[in-house]
């Protein structure tokens, strides 16, 4: 992978990192996931959750952000691994409110830019209001 491509790939995973910790919907939909993309991840309770960007953004508007919460940011690039000239899969490590997750981000490189088409997602942790305080 070439300098350029791995800063931008970093970029698009940093304003990820910020959409997630601001809430800022128009910046995930808008230049960090395709149009097109899907969240999937096993749910607590046995099931199955796939969700279209738009069932995402719903989730996202519906509660306050961690940083109006004052909650502290922690996240991480655990990996980035090319699969190809216009493929990488990037896992993540993100603190979202009180839920800490590892993210599998599919990314592709389309018309010059990338985006992450496929979110799956774990989550790690369920921490209290104190833990996921700001210090």
């Amino acid at each position: 992978m070439n300098a350029t491509d791995l800063k931008a790939i970093e970029a698009c995973i940093g304003n990820y990192f910020d959409a997630l910790y601001t809430g800022d919907t128009n910046l995930l939909m808008g230049q960090v996931f395709h149009p097109n993309a899907h969240l999937y991840a096993a749910n607590l309770n046995g099931g199955f959750v796939d969700w279209p960007m738009d069932a995402f953004k719903k989730v996202i508007e519906s509660r306050p952000s961690p940083k109006t919460r004052g909650c502290k940011r922690q996240e991480r690039i655990v990996s980035i691994d090319e699969a190809g000239p216009d493929t990488v899969m990037v896992k993540v490590e993100v603190l979202v409110g009180t839920r800490d997750f590892v993210d599998y981000l599919s990314l592709l490189k389309l018309s010059g830019e990338w985006r992450i088409i496929s979110k799956t997602c774990v989550l790690i942790d369920e921490l209290t209001e104190a833990q996921a305080a700001a210090e």
